[in-house]
């Protein structure tokens, strides 16, 4: 970005076109990876009878339950279903289709920069679309879409407290309503709903957008209920019980964020003066903790008590982080509150009073929404932190070229994860039709099936291979089943049989990028670990009986919930 665009800016459409065809082209090729798995199956059914979203049986991880159980809130199935009706398979055509969301997801938030930060506004989006905490999460779920939605939507809001206007609270409203609709976590941006609306004193337009957002996500919902023949989907999903590992919890967030938010924290760092060679030794102490993680990979056995290198280096990023982040914090609420009459902040002392609040408030929204701890379930946490930490640098004279360095490092770290994670997601593809080569110049005549989850999941099918589906399946002798593993370690859905014997391994993966996001990035308490061995393992099972998969003794879900995926 040229000095030029902090003198004159471009419009902020433009640079979020700018932004938003980037993340698309670095995320053009990127097969389907998670929890996108599970999203297909309902925006595919909304594709074949968008009247009944969830009047289908889902094959998740190969063992069907209603859909209605699962926690996928719909308007981003309804989003992606016209891609699916008009182009098929084609896992491209679905990430250009995705591409208006990432515009508005690019243009609310440097709607939203423009009206607090001074200067810097392009590095800060740019620290944060093409950062390590969006970039490699885009793929096709939920976080983005949702995110999109509701920065728009506080956007909106504050055009209507500064010109006391109905009219744009009432499209807030409809907007923050469909975030909800998109993910239920959204629900975190009640909070700064509400604390702009008190610091602002806005309470007519504040109500009528929630009034808005209520009835636009209570419809939706009832729409839902009345094609279900009955019933409230999101209070379902609220029935479930959550077993929640605090110290697991709290540990994820502590790495997670320590890592992804280390564009916040030299954000940071040259807001509070911090000279080139400190922000250089801060740089270098991500970077030499991210080579450790790769050098010495974690075994699984051992920890930071037992003085594992990988997490002591974690540690120390995470303590730098933490450290930074917390005191800037602490600097702006003893800022902001300076002053302060009674319950009302006005000027740069409210917007100092928000970013505090908001911050916390993803932190704790996080902790409520998240059974499991995932580098996405802290994305809201770390743009909330990054934005607080532009604020906080493009309040110093000359912070300029700093906040420019920082941009393009984030942007480098960002694409490095996407390109770790771009590596591992085709090794499902080349799993999936590797398997079923082996088995026809192995077994040429044996029915082949599948069972594992994620990528391989989508792929398998589209191999060849049929779903080893729980108590719908009946193997013959002979038939062989594909089980898909991460790292080798990823179990299948049943417990041994020795019905069922194993007589190949078969490996996929095997490079030398020491890194991996799997089992990591989507439902681990580190975004990166190291990578030892193979990426995927397809072990082989031959049936040496005739068996009925009703006779498979399933193993039990480790979460009581389904889970919000």
């Amino acid at each position: 970005m040229s000095e030029m665009m902090f003198r004159r800016p471009l419009p902020a459409s433009l640079v979020a076109l700018l932004l938003a065809l980037t993340m698309c082209a670095a995320n053009l090729l990127e097969p389907v990876t998670a929890d996108d798995v599970c999203h297909h199956y309902y925006a595919a059914q909304v594709a074949a009878d968008p009247l009944h979203p969830y009047e289908f049986v889902a094959p998740w991880h190969q063992k069907p339950v209603p859909a209605w159980t699962i926690m996928v809130a719909p308007v981003h199935s309804y989003y992606w279903a016209p891609a699916i009706a008009w182009f098929g398979d084609s896992v491209i055509a679905w990430h250009l289709w995705f591409l208006p969301v990432q515009w508005l997801f690019c243009f609310g938030l440097l709607h939203l920069l423009r009206r607090w930060l001074r200067r810097g506004v392009a590095p800060v989006a740019v620290a944060i679309a093409l950062g390590p905490a969006v970039l490699p999460g885009l793929n096709l779920m939920l976080e983005v879409p949702m995110l999109s939605l509701g920065l728009a939507s506080l956007g909106l809001l504050l055009r209507s407290f500064d010109r006391r206007a109905i009219a744009p609270a009432l499209f807030a409203g409809v907007l923050f309503g469909l975030a909800l609709q998109t993910k239920y976590s959204a629900l975190a941006f009640f909070g700064p709903w509400l604390l702009w609306t008190g610091l602002r004193g806005r309470w007519r337009e504040g109500l009528v957008g929630l009034t808005a957002a209520a009835a636009t996500a209570l419809g939706i919902e009832g729409l839902l209920s009345w094609s279900h023949g009955g019933g409230s989907f999101f209070l379902q999903q609220l029935s479930y019980s959550q077993v929640r590992d605090w110290s697991h919890l709290v540990k994820g967030m502590v790495q997670n964020v320590g890592l992804l938010a280390a564009p916040a924290t030299l954000l940071a760092l040259a807001g509070f003066g911090a000279r080139p060679v400190v922000l250089v030794g801060a740089a270098a102490t991500y970077v030499v903790g991210l080579g450790l993680v790769g050098w010495f990979p974690d075994d699984g056995g051992r920890g930071l008590a037992d003085g594992a290198i990988d997490s002591l280096a974690y540690a120390g990023m995470s303590a730098l982080t933490w450290g930074v982040l917390g005191w800037l914090l602490l600097c702006l609420v003893r800022s902001g509150l300076a002053g302060r009459q009674g319950m009302r902040c006005y000027g740069s002392r409210a917007l100092r009073v928000f970013l505090v609040a908001w911050c916390l408030a993803e932190i704790a929204a996080s902790f409520a929404v998240s059974p499991f701890p995932a580098a996405r379930r802290a994305l809201m946490v770390v743009v909330a932190l990054t934005v607080t930490a532009g604020y906080w640098c493009a309040r110093r004279r000359r912070a300029g070229g700093a906040m420019r360095w920082v941009a393009v490092g984030a942007a480098l770290f960002g694409l490095f994860v996407q390109a770790v994670d771009y590596v591992e997601g085709h090794c499902w593809v080349a799993a999936s039709h590797g398997a079923v080569r082996w088995a026809k110049e192995q077994h040429p005549g044996a029915d082949v099936y599948f069972t594992g989850g994620w990528g391989f999941e989508f792929y398998a099918p589209r191999a060849g291979m049929k779903p080893l589906l729980a108590g719908e399946v009946q193997l013959r002798r002979g038939d062989l089943v594909m089980a898909g593993s991460i790292d080798g370690v990823e179990g299948v859905w049943f417990e041994p049989d020795p019905r069922l014997e194993q007589i190949a391994a078969l490996d996929y993966g095997v490079d030398r990028l020491p890194w991996s996001t799997q089992f990591a990035y989507y439902s681990g308490q580190r975004p990166l670990v190291g990578q030892a061995g193979p990426r995927f393992r397809v072990f082989v099972l031959r049936a040496n009986a005739d068996l009925h998969t009703r006779e498979l003794r399933v193993i039990p879900d480790k979460w009581k919930s389904r889970g919000e995926q």
